[in-house]
């Protein structure tokens, strides 16, 4: 008897253990969130992670899985997800991409989040702008900006005798490449060229440009987006400014068979006077080589950054701007913690802060700059300075194939009009009329595109 006693006891206490197993089995399972970016920051996935940390810590019930998107493949993962309901939770938004996106009904309201969050105000303006693509209603919260500041030396231009205080708009930039033009300097062995830009084939060409188009008083496209500005004569004038520095020999013609990476390489081994890039440029020269920086290069030393030089007399001087936005997927199932993670990333000043801290980027939410790390340095007091200019392309859903599709085409032709043109030869009248084609060719692929309701 006492022997079956017992026997009954230890399987009670089996089952009991068993059952208290499956409860902590239970309690211990996190709800797992899916969040695609891009590569941000140097060492993407890790630096996510990073600032990911502490909204772990506040919700332990929460995991967060990064993956990292390749800008060569991210428009097709996020669109073949948008159309076939599958995905993440949460995906960062490229700007000039929401309105794309949210014209495929993939993307989950935000107004009540927006609301919480601080409003509109809150945010920079020109972020705003995609927030509500074209839609009644936010689909995507702002994460992240994108400008781009002249990173210029100062041993060169004091070489030159050139003083940066000195070049406020296009007149007085002109004079200070045909200055270190002039010059014709080599420091620590490198032949310096006043500037350079890329050309043909990279991803940045129409955002290079806009500033100048913008500047000149010209348009892609008009308020409406219903027809393409570009062979206005305001834009013409724009676009014919900046390919003249090829013309006048202040950037190489060689550079328009180049990518952004390789002018970039080339102005931080000492080769270049000024050079337009984005704010991260700072993570690179700032760090050491083993960390995949230059700190120690001839420009790592000698760099600082300026406002691009302003419009002419008469314009308003715009600065391009892009980023990012932080959207959820309308197909979550985890639509309460997803709206969590985008809170977190977009609403938080101290977020922010880190976000840009290892990114490079600048923080679309707007009381982020109260920080001394913003208000303290002279470097991003700049960047700061030209949030109130920014200006971006027409959040229309059709802007992404007019951009990738034409523009980046008809510009190609340009490059390669110029490249192959005779050393005293200038093209322009051929030029003129890649423009007025691109034109045509933009005007006809909106036709088509309004007409099918797209």
């Amino acid at each position: 008897m006492i022997e079956r006693c017992a026997m009954r006891i230890f399987a009670a206490l089996l089952c009991a253990l068993a059952l208290w197993g499956c409860e902590t089995e239970r309690s211990l399972k996190k709800e797992v969130l899916q969040l695609w970016i891009m590569p941000n920051s140097p060492d993407p996935a890790a630096d996510m992670l990073h600032v990911l940390r502490n909204f772990e810590l506040e919700n332990p019930g929460i995991e967060v899985q990064v993956t990292i998107l390749d800008w060569s493949v991210a428009w097709t993962k996020i669109t073949t997800a948008a159309a076939t309901h599958s995905g993440p939770d949460v995906l960062q938004m490229p700007t000039t991409w929401a309105a794309s996106i949210s014209a495929m009904g993939a993307l989950m309201p935000l107004d009540s989040l927006l609301a919480v969050s601080g409003g509109d105000s809150a945010f920079a303006e020109v972020s705003m702008k995609f927030a509500r693509p074209g839609t009644s209603f936010a689909t995507s919260l702002p994460w992240f900006l994108d400008v781009r500041p002249l990173f210029f030396r100062r041993d060169v231009l004091a070489e030159a005798g050139v003083d940066p205080k000195t070049l406020l708009n296009w007149t007085d930039f002109r004079k200070a490449l045909l200055k270190i033009q002039k010059a014709d300097l080599t420091i620590e062995g490198m032949r310096i060229a006043p500037i350079g830009y890329p050309g043909k084939h990279d991803w940045n060409v129409i955002h290079n440009l806009a500033p100048w188009v913008w500047g000149a008083g010209g348009d892609f496209l008009d308020s409406t987006g219903s027809e393409s500005r570009l062979a206005t004569k305001e834009s013409i004038a724009g676009i014919l400014f900046y390919l003249n520095l090829v013309r006048d020999g202040f950037n190489s013609k060689k550079n328009l068979t180049k990518n952004t990476n390789q002018v970039s390489m080339d102005f931080d081994e000492g080769r270049l006077a000024f050079w337009f890039d984005v704010t991260n440029k700072t993570l690179y020269l700032d760090s050491p080589r083993f960390l995949g920086g230059s700190s120690k290069n001839v420009t790592a030393r000698n760099y600082s950054v300026m406002l691009p030089p302003t419009a002419p007399a008469g314009k308003s001087t715009y600065y391009f701007a892009g980023g990012s936005n932080l959207s959820v997927s309308r197909f979550t199932k985890h639509k309460r913690s997803s709206m969590a993670l985008v809170r977190y990333l977009s609403s938080r000043p101290d977020v922010q802060l880190e976000l840009s801290r290892v990114t490079g980027f600048l923080p679309a939410l707007l009381s982020t700059y109260e920080y001394p790390y913003f208000k303290e340095d002279e470097t991003r007091g700049v960047f700061q300075q030209m949030i109130s200019r920014l200006r971006s392309y027409p959040a229309v859903p059709y802007w992404g194939e007019i951009e990738t599709e034409i523009l980046l085409r008809r510009f190609g032709n340009i490059f390669d009009l110029i490249t192959l043109s005779g050393d005293n030869a200038w093209p322009e009248k051929e030029i003129l009329s890649e423009i007025r084609a691109a034109d045509s060719e933009i005007n006809r692929f909106i036709k088509r595109q309004r007409e099918s309701g797209k």
